[in-house]
């Protein structure tokens, strides 16, 4: 009542019945009261909050307490005992707040227990809570296992009382046997095990498994160490052999699970004499102890050869040979498995008896016994396996015989022993087993069995790896090509990957190979590299590489790997291969193979370019290089080379990160025979040294590998050709830059690209630049003269070879250059030698070459001596370097780059040249005399040489200084004028102070002072400005403004000098030098507010006379230019704050009232920057000047627009009142005028001036803002309006069309309105996206539109925006769809919108508000309820989301979806069923929502064996019971499928037997007793089935709800199935004397009249009646001596007479039941059943001779009391002769105590005929008695007797017929005996 009415809890609390509650708790009353009582407190504390509170008042936490430790202090037994303890820790949970916080205050409330006592009591409750702790209360507050084992293992403390330790284990038990708390505690089955044992053992051994479990608890260690080694396990084996079944189970258990850990605990068993018992256990163990014992020694052989002996020598094969036959599927797979550890050896005893298993019935499946027998083959000898007749050889045959089984796992298996036979004997497979096999295995190639493809093809795998050797299988195996072909492009994976396998080792045939299609061996194999396993893509790999071993690759080959995806799936299957492994070896040969394919021709590019565009893919093949094979290295040298022109960053990053790569790459370098590799090698080596050349250095130093790379590289040097284009190698190109960058440009060309021969020498270069040891080794090695050799020997050839350039070169004079570093090396005499070799080069055409020329000789200069510079000056060097003097830095930008890398100076040329002209020698000499004219000829302008002229003025003066003779030379070349005329240019500052230092220098002499060429520069001009006339100072602030035009003169230190007198000639000049000056001063000023600065701080400021200005009669021009510089002042926010600009704000908006001029622009751009002041704006506002500015929007002034919007924007921004005044002067209205023709910056300033106007509501929703809604959304139109542009015009519209009147104004067309918004749905800008997401969702609003096609594009683009994540643009695109989701259903989904709508829904952070999701939800929803195609792309967690939704349409959507999900795929149920969906539906239910179809789902899930044994189906039990139950439950067929559901529910057993099962069999009864459909009564029926099956409890909850007459009216029913089940279930509710008080003669009377009626009905009887009636019978016997029963046995006997098989014996044990009770029912009773029964008579007797042996028994037992009748027939007599005449002959019948009887006289001669009968009647069968039969003469003449005959009567009445000839006694002494013949009849009649 409290369940269902919680208003109940309220009148309990009421009326004190807490109290009486818990008084009902103590131990005076009943148990089954006591628990009801503990039932109403859970109730009631579950229920009510304040019931919690009054509870605890009363003392009820330790009366609860107490009542859950009942159980176990007062030894009570049975379901009463469980409820009560579950009740009431269930109600102190419910008070404490959750079972976890009662387990906490348990655990803690121990220490503060006084008495052992309460310990023992408080442990009881302990154990009793963690027995029911659940999931659920895992959910609500989840306990900490390990916190409840210490402070239950802290309870072992020395004399501990035995209560409570006898609690403590009690309470481990359940701590450890709890599945959701164990789960999480180490060792939890070991300790499981410990305790289990520690109950079981006597005091002395469970002391010491105490200790071991608590070590095993306090450390979380071994168990070896736990038990203490070698004691522990002599402990264990000791309970082996004389301990319970139970003790025997816990004790194997434990030493398998040590036998796994450790080791040395196999020693310990067999050394304790453990395997002997270990063996006892494998044969008369239960079970579960076999399959241990069998582990353990199978981990025992496995470990040691001499333990395997001890095993063996313990007779343990037959036992694991029973094991393997009879066992259960995980024994007998245990038992496989010790056996091929067990077996070392052949054994002939051995191999016959698992043959003879495998040709007989048990087991039933094969697979483990083929299993041991391929071990016992595989070393068998080969001449047994060979030889006929022995056991091997039979085996062998026996294996091929079954590849022709009717069994399709026999046949698999057989084929996989076989296959794994012939990879494990080489003489197998060239014998003449392997071609029989081959014929047998290739059959199963057309089998459909998925197992048999794929162990067929293993198998034939197998034997083709000696196909070479093997002609025989070479022939027979080319037919298997095509069929392996077809099954290598099998859908099923496995399949394909085996048929690869077979066909990789039918390529070593040599015909195969060259003949078979490429595609059909590429294609699959390239497949089974992606999905396959290891081993399946290692054989795909061997298939592939042995396919392009056997044929060139040419372009088709090429496209179809290609096309196959085949480079890309090798490199894969090598990331996940082991280095080393044949696997590897496998993967880089076919990726070598197809790296020596050419480059690309136009058509196919080749195949190893693929590895280029996936860079990240190459890792796999570097670790290669690391640790494998110097083969394996190689191919992976070979291939990664071909990557250094794609991508050398990617594989020098790979390469430095991998470990012991660059060592191992160095040591192929030096150790490869191979030119290609050793290129390779150096090329790979070059890029990791680009990405990481320190660890280069490091691991070639560690490796000890430098100093033999670096000979390795010089040797090469010589051996290379010099012409690259003639040698292979050049394929290997490395690429410093991207590949664009590498062909733009000469320059580009020659320095970015590193090729064939020039590889090992940049290789040097790297070395010696970061390894300063290097450099000696490269130079001990000769590297100096052979690149000079080189270098020089190029000079020779340079005009014999056409210009073709030889980039080695230049990285000749890069290598020279760094090593010129070293002061030693340039002592060297090859270095003088290189000199002039360097300065021929200096003067080639290359620029690169010159330049690294140049490099050289800096090096020299920079480090030589002085005889070094001179030997360099006399080389005539110099000019060569003064011509790389100036270059451009982005002409020349590759090789700064690579001085920078090589840490060389950027600038050669001027280092060399400087550091030369140091040198007084050269300074004075005639060096310098030549450089001079060279260098003044710099001074001119050089386009592609920007920066020589400044560099010319810095060497020009370094000659100058202190040498007159140089300055004179410098004159005489015409260094004045050239100075004149470059400073008349506008040179930049630096190049002006050279210019005025050298002038400078030069006028030091008095002979060029007075040179003409001499003149002033610009200072002279600021000089003017000061001291000249007006004339001149006008001019001169024309020329300043011109000057200041450019930034490097403008910004220079000198022009603020200007600010000064420029001012004063503002204040006090004519209008015209005004003019001048403002410009100057707007030059100087702009882009720079701080200098504005300086011109307010000079005495006289100039905002001031600005003012003053504006405010005169002066011409508006002057006045627009003043307002202009105003404008250019205003920017400085401290200018703007004085009391002067405030002064202007009046003459400036006076301006703006003016007819047009001029000024008007300015005056608003000056306005514009006083508005960005607060006060200023108030200043502004309050002088009028919106109306002003809004009257000079017209006209197509658009930068007067763009500024007047900007500034009406400043003023309405929170100013209402002016806004309105903007929209009064019709502001809105100008902006449309010129709206049309607008530029884009214009619009998007316009669309701002409207958004903020349009933020005002009433604005928004007035006539004007209206018209706006065209126009801007023509805006949004427009290619190139910007993003800023875009957002205010989508605000603007938003504000607008967010009102639903402003919406009716407008007839939008999908065209005018949606079209322009799509392109913005997908911008990079997201407020951009929220906007245009917003505004399409108000448009949505309307019917027209959401119909419109146009509509449909806008779908696309809103999932695109549920997939961004942003949780803003998610609602509104939400918001979007939902007003189209029922128009555009398909589309949504087709674009995505299932999978994205299904992410929102499962959003958790942050999540949607409620409405949005719902609304998610409903769009979600249409796409479920317009097409069930889109069922199963929505995954199940959403779907079950949608149950809960408050909409009935997503619900039913939901629901169908999961239906249909569930029958397309029944794994996804359990997905259901962990998403909650079973809550989900119930809760359904409960509301009466969609029953039907929730109903029918929920039976489906609960159908489910995994779900059903879940736990959380338990709580579905009381609420199906409820919906049945709730009279608002009128859907019939919902009623149905709960009843379905709760009947697939009780199949479970544990579920069966659970509280709720007895509100459930209410519920069931009751829906019967509604008189339901015959459907749902069979289906109620089942259900109640199911429950009394498994719980007494339940049948005395049917029996009492009234269960029992429902059945037997039930079992009337005219439905059949309906009566059976009926039936069927009074056999189960009678099963037992759980309720005999029902039992009564009116069940038999029903079933009585159920088996009359089907046999008028049908003629025959379901034996279920008559199992029914034997349970009611056979457990009552009271019912046995009733009319009911009496009245059955006709119908008994008709069952026993047309019945089947089932149901003559079912009516043979009813009628053995009744004549059971006939010895001890009234005699009337037993005679009419006898006389009934005997009617079977004859049914018994054919029954012994003819039914099966079982019913022999009771028919003879029958037949032995039932009354019938005697009949005895005297036919003939023989030989009755006499010697004269005929004898009249007659015999005489004697019985028991009877009358004798008599037949007639015959005197018909010899052989007289009577055929006549006799009968005796008996009320039981005559036991042991005999007739006497004489026979007589009555004739005068002869004997008077001829003899007598005594005959046992007994086996008539079992046979029922006897006849025979019985010879009379005495016999005739002469002729034939007399004898007569007899027959005998037993019946009823």
């Amino acid at each position: 009542m409290m369940v269902e009415d919680s208003s109940v809890c309220s009148k309990v609390l009421a009326s004190e019945g807490t109290k009486l509650l818990l008084k009902l708790l103590g131990p005076g009353n009943e148990a089954s009261v006591r628990a009801e009582a503990a039932g109403a407190l859970k109730s009631l504390s579950a229920q009510c909050k304040e019931a919690r509170k009054t509870i605890a008042s009363c003392g009820g936490i330790p009366t609860l307490i107490n009542a859950t430790i009942a159980p176990s202090k007062e030894f009570m037994q049975g379901e009463y005992a469980q409820a009560l303890q579950e009740n009431a820790m269930c109600a102190l949970a419910n008070i404490s707040g959750g079972l976890s916080y009662v387990i906490l205050s348990l655990g803690e409330s121990l220490d503060s227990c006084t008495s052992s006592a309460q310990i023992a009591d408080t442990l009881g409750a302990l154990a009793s809570a963690l027995m029911i702790y659940d999931s659920n209360a895992e959910s609500n507050r989840a306990s900490d296992p390990l916190v409840i084992e210490q402070t239950l293992i802290k309870q072992f403390k020395s004399s501990l009382p035995f209560l409570v330790q006898e609690r403590t284990i009690e309470a481990l038990a359940s701590l450890y046997g709890n599945i959701v708390l164990s789960n999480k505690l180490a060792n939890a089955d070991a300790k499981r095990l410990l305790v289990g044992l520690i109950t079981m053992a006597t005091n002395e051994v469970q002391d010491e498994l105490i200790k071991s479990l608590l070590k095993l608890c306090k450390s979380d260690g071994s168990i070896w160490r736990s038990l203490q080694g070698r004691e522990g396990v002599q402990l264990l084996i000791s309970l082996l052999g004389l301990s319970s079944e139970q003790q025997q189970e816990c004790a194997v258990a434990l030493l398998s699970l040590l036998s796994n850990e450790n080791d040395e605990s196999k020693w310990a068993i067999t050394a304790a004499g453990g395997i002997p018992p270990l063996v006892q256990i494998l044969e008369t163990g239960s079970p579960k102890a076999k399959e241990d014992s069998a582990t353990i020694l199978g981990n025992l052989c496995n470990h040691s050869e001499d333990i395997r002996a001890c095993v063996q020598s313990a007779d343990a094969v037959p036992a694991l040979l029973w094991l393997l036959k009879n066992g259960s599927p995980n024994g007998k797979e245990i038992a496989a498995k010790t056996l091929n550890h067990l077996i070392q050896k052949s054994d002939s005893g051995t191999i016959s008896q698992l043959t003879a298993l495998l040709t007989s019935d048990l087991p039933e499946s094969k697979t483990y016994v083929l299993d041991a027998l391929k071990s016992l083959l595989s070393v068998a000898p080969f001449s047994d396996v060979l030889r006929e007749g022995n056991a091997a050889n039979d085996a062998t045959e026996t294996m091929i015989k079954l590849l022709n089984s009717s069994k399709e796992e026999t046949q698999a298996k057989s084929a996989s022993a076989l296959a794994g036979l012939f990879t494990l004997r080489k003489d197998l497979r060239e014998s003449p087993i392997a071609v029989k096999t081959l014929q047998s295995a290739m059959k199963l190639l057309n089998s459909e069995s998925e197992s048999v493809l794929i162990e067929s093809s293993s198998c034939l795998a197998a034997i083709f790896l000696s196909i070479k050797e093997n002609k025989d299988v070479a022939f027979v195996s080319r037919d298997a090509l095509s069929p392996l072909v077809l099954l290598a492009n099998s859908s099923v994976v496995e399949v394909a990957e085996q048929a690869i396998c077979a066909l990789a080792n039918l390529l070593f045939d040599n015909e195969v190979s060259e003949n078979c299609v490429p595609e059909e061996i590429i294609l699959p194999a390239t497949r089974v590299l992606r999905d396959g396993t290891v081993s399946g893509k290692t054989h795909a790999a061997s298939a592939i590489t042995r396919l392009l071993h056997s044929r060139p690759i040419d372009h088709d080959l090429t496209a179809c790997v290609n096309c196959a995806g085949t480079v890309l799936a090798l490199v894969s299957f090598l990331e996940s291969s082991d280095n080393g492994s044949v696997a590897t070896s496998e993967a880089l040969g076919a990726l070598a193979i197809l790296s020596r394919s050419k480059g690309e021709d136009g058509h196919v590019k080749p195949s190893w370019a693929v590895l280029a565009e996936f860079p990240n893919c190459i890792s796999p093949i570097v670790s290669c290089i690391a640790d494998s094979t110097p083969v394996m290295q190689d191919k992976a040298i070979e291939i990664l080379c071909r990557l250094c022109w794609d991508q050398p960053v990617v594989l020098g990053t790979v390469i430095t990160t991998a470990s012991g790569c660059i060592s191992s790459i160095a040591s192929r370098v030096i150790n490869s025979v191979n030119t290609k590799v050793k290129i390779g090698g150096a090329a790979l080596l070059i890029c990791a040294a680009k990405v990481n050349h320190q660890r280069v250095v490091e691991d070639l130093n560690e490796s000890n590998s430098c100093g033999h790379l670096i000979r390795s590289l010089v040797k090469m040097l010589s051996s290379i050709p010099t012409d690259e284009h003639a040698n292979n190698d050049n394929d290997i190109i490395i690429c410093r830059h991207a590949k664009e960058e590498a062909s733009n440009g000469e320059t580009g060309k020659s320095a970015a690209v590193i090729c064939g021969p020039s590889i090992p020498i940049w290789l040097l270069s790297i070395l010696a630049c970061h390894d300063d040891k290097s450099k000696i080794v490269i130079m001990e090695a000769g590297a100096v003269e052979v690149v000079t050799d080189k270098i020089s020997q190029y000079l020779s050839q340079y005009n014999q070879i056409d210009s073709k350039e030889d980039n080695s070169i230049w990285i000749c004079a890069l290598l020279l250059s760094i090593l010129f570093q070293d002061r030693e090396i340039i002592r060297g005499h090859a270095t003088m030698k290189s000199i002039p070799v360097l300065a021929n080069l200096l003067r080639m055409e290359d620029t690169t070459s010159r330049y690294f020329a140049a490099q050289a000789m800096a090096s020299l200069v920079c480090n030589g001596s002085r005889g070094t510079l001179l030997s360099v000056a006399n080389s005539g060097a110099a000019i060569g370097l003064i011509s790389l003097i100036g270059c451009s830095d982005v002409d020349i930008y590759l090789l700064l780059e690579m001085s920078d890398e090589f840490s060389l100076v950027p600038y050669p040329d001027q280092v060399a040249l400087e550091r030369l002209f140091r040198v007084d020698d050269i300074r004075v000499g005639a060096t310098s005399r030549k450089a001079i004219p060279t260098l003044v000829d710099l001074l001119k302008p050089i386009p592609d040489r920007p920066g020589a002229p400044f560099l010319a003025l810095g060497l020009l003066t370094q000659l100058a200084r202190d040498c007159p003779s140089n300055k004179i030379v410098m004159v005489e070349a015409g260094a004045l004028e050239a100075l004149t005329k470059y400073l008349s240019l506008g040179p930049q500052d630096a190049t002006e102070e050279a210019a005025t230092d050298l002038l400078g220098v030069l006028f030091n002499s008095a002979e060029i002072r007075k040179h003409e060429s001499a003149f002033g520069a610009v200072n002279q001009l600021i000089a003017v400005l000061r001291l000249g006339g007006r004339g001149a100072r006008y001019s001169a602030a024309r020329a300043l403004e011109s000057l200041f035009s450019a930034d490097h003169i403008r910004n220079a230190e000198s022009a603020r000098q200007a600010i000064q007198p420029l001012v004063e000639i503002l204040n006090t000049g004519l209008e015209r030098e005004q003019h001048a000056a403002i410009a100057a001063l707007i030059r100087i000023l702009s882009d720079n507010p701080s200098r504005a600065l300086a011109v307010a701080d000079v005495e006289m400021n100039a905002v001031d006379v600005l003012c003053r200005i504006l405010s005169s009669n002066c011409t508006m021009d002057l006045k627009g230019d003043a307002a202009e510089l105003c404008c250019v002042l205003f920017g400085n926010t401290r200018i703007r704050s004085t009391m002067a600009a405030a002064r202007c704000v009046e003459p400036l908006v006076s301006l703006l009232v003016t007819e047009f001029s001029p000024a008007q622009d300015s005056v608003v751009r000056a306005l514009d920057k006083l508005l960005d002041d607060e006060q200023l704006a108030e200043l502004v506002a309050a002088h009028g000047a919106v109306i002003p500015l809004v009257g000079l929007l017209y006209g197509k002034n658009y930068m007067l627009h763009e500024s007047i919007s900007r500034a009406l924007v400043k003023l309405g921004k929170d100013r209402p009142a002016c806004k309105m005044e903007m929209v009064k002067a019709g502001v809105i209205d100008s902006v449309l005028d010129i709206l049309h023709d607008a530029p884009d910056f214009l619009c998007a300033a316009f669309a701002e001036l409207l958004r903020i106007l349009t933020n005002n509501a009433t604005i928004a929703k007035g006539g004007s803002a209206s018209k706006v809604v065209e126009s801007f959304f023509l805006l949004l139109n427009r290619p190139e309006f910007g993003p800023d542009g875009q957002h205010s015009t989508l605000q603007v519209l938003v504000n607008i069309l967010e009102h639903p009147q402003c919406r009716a104004e407008h007839s939008l067309t999908s065209h005018q309105a949606i079209e322009p918004i799509i392109p913005l749905l997908v911008s990079s800008v997201p407020v951009v996206q929220q906007l245009a997401a917003e505004l399409l969702s108000h448009l949505l609003l309307e019917e027209h539109l959401q119909k419109d096609l146009v509509t449909q594009q806008v779908i696309a683009p809103l999932i695109h925006i549920l997939a961004s994540g942003v949780h803003i643009l998610q609602q509104r695109a939400i918001k979007a769809l939902v007003s189209i989701a029922h128009i555009w259903p398909n589309e949504i989904a087709k674009e995505g919108g299932v999978s994205e709508l299904s992410k929102v829904i499962l959003q958790a952070d942050p999540s949607l508000p409620h409405a949005l999701w719902e609304s998610a939800a409903s769009v979600l929803a249409c796409i479920l309820q317009f097409s069930s195609e889109f069922f199963l792309e929505v995954p199940v967690a959403v779907l079950v989301k949608l149950l809960r939704s408050g909409s009935e349409g997503t619900v039913i959507g939901a629901l169908n979806a999961l239906l249909v999900l569930e029958s397309d795929d029944s794994t996804s149920a359990e997905a259901m069923a962990e998403s909650g969906a079973i809550e989900a539906l119930l809760e359904l239910l409960r509301c009466h929502q969609c029953e039907e179809t929730a109903a029918r789902l929920l039976e489906v899930l609960l159908n489910n064996v995994k779900i059903r044994d879940t736990k959380a189906t338990k709580s579905a039990i009381l609420p199906l019971s409820q919906y049945l139950l709730d009279p608002q439950t009128q859907a019939q067929q919902a009623r149905l499928l709960a009843t379905l559901a709760l009947g697939d529910l009780f199949q479970n057993e544990s579920l069966a037997r659970t509280t709720d099962a007895v509100s459930a069999c209410r519920a069931l009864v009751n829906l019967l007793e509604d008189q339901p459909s015959e459907e749902m009564k069979v289906v109620a029926i089942c259900a109640l089935q199911n429950l009394v099956m498994y719980s007494r409890s339940n049948k005395r909850a049917v029996a009492e709800a009234g269960g029992v007459q429902v059945v037997l009216d039930l079992i009337g029913s005219s439905d059949p199935e309906t009566s059976v089940q009926a039936a069927m279930f009074i056999k189960l509710l009678f099963s037992n004397h759980t309720i005999q008080e029902y039992a009564s003669s009116e069940t038999v009377r029903a079933i009585t009249a159920a088996i009359e009626k089907e046999l008028w009905a049908t003629g025959n009887v379901s034996e279920e009646y008559l199992k029914a009636l034997n349970a009611l019978l056979g457990n009552f016997p009271r019912l046995r001596a009733t009319e009911p029963a009496t009245l059955s046995i006709p119908h008994l006997v008709t069952a026993l007479k047309t019945g089947s098989e089932a149901t003559q014996e079912a009516a043979l044990d009813s009628l053995f039941l009744l004549r059971q009770a006939w010895s001890a029912c009234p005699a009337e009773v037993s005679r009419a059943q006898s006389v009934a029964a005997a009617e079977a008579i004859p049914l018994l007797q054919y029954l012994i001779q003819s039914g099966p042996p079982r019913f022999q028994e009771k028919a003879e037992f029958l037949l032995q009391c039932l009354p019938g009748t005697l009949v005895v027939i005297i036919k003939r007599g023989n030989n009755m002769k006499q010697s004269v005449g005929n004898p009249s002959v007659f015999c005489k019948l004697t019985l028991g105590n009877t009358p004798p009887r008599q037949t007639k006289v015959v005197s018909t001669g010899p052989n007289p005929e009577w055929d006549e009968s006799f009968a005796w009647a008996f009320e039981s069968p005559p036991k042991g008695q005999k007739l006497h039969i004489s026979c007589k003469n009555k004739s005068k003449m002869g004997k008077s007797s001829f003899g007598k005959v005594t005959i046992q009567i007994d086996r008539v009445v079992m046979l029922g017929a006897v006849a025979g000839e019985y010879t009379l006694l005495p016999e005739s002494k002469s002729g034939p005996s007399r004898n007569l013949e007899i027959e005998f009849q037993w019946s009823n009649k």
